[in-house]
């Protein structure tokens, strides 16, 4: 297999984690990953403490505390890799979703391509090692700890039971691809956009990126979010079906259907906006920026996040102005405050503006602090 160029690649494409249990070829494959497409490696085992070494060899698990300086370091390594304007493979169990999310918000392009096997292969195959250490005894501990990644944003899920060769082809063929193109093409949905742009033949501009921001705050705002547009939408469907059957079934009709309807999709496209900016599917255009040194982009994404906060600022402030003024005017037909319909431009502006500054922020972020109660890494 032909080995590719780092300019081969956007930056969504060139930081990957082969993930998974101990046993299920980490090392091997993520050496063979890394080969083909002429990234840098970075083995996760050699950034162990002597002290933890001693511990699996012995076969005690780490703890909370043992595992912090060890991802501290794995992320420097990513790091300095990204500084240096080279792609790279990081082998590494993280089998976590906590211990991945730490890693995304390092590199908030990381993928994942984790090499799911069984627990019988895994047994055989940490037996069958010599010189290393990991003992027998941990790989029960590996599997119960084991998150499944399978659904989350930028994860590959590969059988590892597979001849080498092949599971080399599904990894590099992936990393080629637009991100999220894969949850498609695994599921047969049509979830993706349509768009010429999602397809083989059609690789221009990105419609997805990283999501802005992850954790429990993210989720919990994709949730409200979520629920928010799925209502306004079944709202839109009950106002306007009940009118066109009141229409032409009985002769008569709700004459602030039409009003009501195009309320909740002023509300409807601006909370899918914020939505959309949190979990990077905005649309963008990248091709003359991947183009640039390193240095470059991160000022010409620096530049593009600041015009969107200002413009966001002063479109919350319009909407605001307007909520102001829309307090003593009423709708015609239905009579409620035309103010309503400008809360959620006001709302989704401020959104936008602090997700805007956020980004901001991660362009120019090296290290991100570690909270010792969440960098509890599995060791491979």
């Amino acid at each position: 297999m032909d080995s590719h160029s780092n300019s081969d690649f956007p930056a969504s494409g060139r930081a990957l984690v082969v993930m998974g249990v101990s046993g299920s070829g980490k090392t091997d494959t993520s050496h063979a990953v890394a080969d083909a497409l002429g990234f840098r490696h970075i083995e996760a085992d050699h950034f162990h403490p002597e002290e933890n070494v001693a511990r699996m060899r012995a076969g005690t698990p780490l703890s909370d505390a043992d595992r912090v300086e060890w991802l501290q370091k794995l992320v420097v390594e990513m790091q300095r890799a990204i500084d240096d304007d080279v792609g790279f493979v990081l082998a590494c169990s993280a089998l976590k979703c906590r211990y991945r999310d730490l890693l995304r918000d390092a590199v908030p392009a990381l993928r994942f391509a984790h090499l799911s096997i069984d627990y019988d292969t895994a047994i055989k195959r940490v037996g069958g090692r010599a010189g290393h250490f990991m003992p027998i005894s941990l790989v029960d501990s590996q599997f119960a700890t084991l998150e499944s990644p399978e659904g989350e944003p930028g994860v590959l899920v590969v059988d590892a039971s597979q001849p080498r060769e092949q599971v080399l082809e599904e990894i590099v063929d992936w990393m080629h691809r637009e991100p999220g193109l894969e949850i498609s093409e695994r599921e047969g949905l049509s979830a993706a956009p349509l768009d010429s742009a999602n397809s083989e033949a059609g690789k221009g501009a990105e419609l997805t990126g990283s999501p802005i921001y992850s954790g429990k705050l993210a989720l919990g705002f994709d949730r409200i979010t979520d629920w928010l547009m799925a209502a306004l939408l079944a709202f839109m469907v009950i106002v306007v079906f009940s009118s066109v059957v009141l229409r032409y079934a009985f002769g008569t009709g709700w004459t602030g259907a039409e009003e009501l309807s195009r309320l909740a999709f002023v509300w409807l496209v601006f909370v899918g906006v914020a939505s959309s900016m949190r979990r990077g599917e905005l649309m963008a255009f990248s091709m003359i920026r991947d183009r640039f040194p390193h240095l470059l982009r991160r000022l010409v994404d620096s530049v593009s996040w600041i015009m969107v906060a200002v413009a966001s600022a002063l479109a919350a402030m319009g909407g605001w102005n307007q909520m102001q003024f829309g307090w003593t005017i009423n709708s015609p037909v239905v009579g409620y405050p035309l103010a309503v319909a400008m809360v959620p431009v006001a709302a989704s502006m401020v959104a936008l503006t602090v997700l805007a500054l956020i980004q901001l922020v991660n362009v120019w972020r090296r290290q991100p602090p570690l909270p010792i109660a969440e960098a509890n890494v599995t060791a491979d």
